[in-house]
């Protein structure tokens, strides 16, 4: 039959019944309906309905569009001043004249029946678009940048604009901008931000950034480009906020446990975007295995989770010595009679011992 394993889900009539003739095949050669319905993953109850199916009875909408009112939405089409025209233009027609009362959706299923309509070539998309994570798998090093806006409590807009190396999450600097952001706010920031970056991070450096159009202007591109001696990777096409990393970021900005949460003038917002990337540097983060960006950064990833990895299985080399010698050796029934010294809080020596 074709089948690859149990029967689950619709089928075909002609599946089904080659199914039911199988099984009563098999029944009549001895083995159980039951058996038969196992082997083929199916309950007896469907065996019975699939062996005599109800007739199907043939329903017509109660809203079915009537023969005179889908000649008279052909007719319509065919004329010549609709030729040219969308089908909006004849749903419209239809309900000024009077001819027909249709939705638009109806329209459009009858034109499409009668072969009316002209079929539309979409434009296939380039598939040549390496995406991000390609490129940090390649090896390669993504400067990530974006923006975001802080609100006083005076009204006044703060536009901060964090700058990112990847792989490490580090945080290199957060410029600000009082007049919106534009590509000399973006060239600013970055600039800053490559001046305190080291220099063992410069080889296979690629600027990551999402489709903004501070971002995408020519002066951004152009400056970036000659800074970094390479193009500029941008987030997917018609994605203008493509840039995770950045953004999951943005949010740990304006809602980090010490965010303050107001500011009453600008020099309160400047203050915490001095503050933050100390913060941000030297807190463990998940991604990271719960490593700070900082001893990411400098090559201290790998023996840390080295260290942590070889703690574990020591404490737990010690809890198995522990537990072996200290094991309950009398036993009542079912229940176990636990020493009085496993009750009691344990003394120094064993407690230094479980450390």
């Amino acid at each position: 039959l074709g089948l690859l394993g149990a029967l689950k889900g619709h089928f075909k009539k002609e599946t089904r019944t080659a199914v039911v003739e199988s099984i009563k095949e098999a029944v009549s050669q001895g083995l159980t309906q039951k058996r038969a319905c196992r082997i083929f993953g199916i309950e007896p109850r469907k065996l019975r309905r699939w062996a005599n199916p109800k007739p199907l009875v043939k329903r017509i909408a109660w809203n079915r569009i009537l023969a005179h009112e889908r000649e008279a939405i052909v007719r319509t089409a065919t004329e010549e001043r609709f030729w040219d025209k969308p089908v909006s233009h004849i749903f419209v027609h239809g309900h000024e004249s009077g001819r027909f009362f249709a939705s638009l959706s109806t329209v459009y299923k009858v034109l499409k029946s009668e072969r009316l309509l002209r079929p539309i070539r979409r434009r296939k998309r380039n598939g040549s678009y390496v995406s991000a994570h390609s490129l940090l798998d390649q090896g390669f090093s993504l400067l990530c940048y974006d923006a975001t806006c802080f609100v006083t409590e005076t009204g006044i807009a703060v536009w901060a604009i964090p700058v990112m190396i990847l792989p490490c999450r580090y945080l290199l600097h957060i410029g600000y901008s009082l007049t919106g952001v534009t590509s000399s706010d973006l060239v600013r920031a970055v600039t800053e931000a490559l001046a305190l970056m080291p220099p063992s991070l410069e080889l296979n450096l690629v600027a990551h950034s999402d489709r903004g159009s501070a971002m995408k202007a020519a002066y951004t591109r152009i400056t970036v480009k000659d800074l970094l001696g390479a193009l500029i990777h941008y987030g997917r096409p018609h994605t203008p906020d493509d840039e995770g990393w950045i953004e999951a970021f943005i949010k740990t900005l304006k809602y980090h446990r010490e965010a303050p949460v107001s500011f009453k003038i600008v020099d309160d917002v400047v203050s915490w975007l001095a503050r933050f990337p100390d913060l941000y540097n030297n807190d463990p983060h998940s991604s990271l295995k719960y490593v700070t960006p900082l001893q990411a950064l400098s090559g201290q990833q790998e023996v840390i989770l080295n260290q942590r990895k070889q703690n574990l299985v020591s404490a737990r080399k010690r809890r198995y010595a522990f537990w072996q010698k200290n094991q309950p050796s009398s036993f009542i029934g079912k229940e176990a009679v636990v020493p009085a010294s496993l009750t009691e809080p344990p003394s120094a020596e064993v407690a230094m011992q479980l450390v």
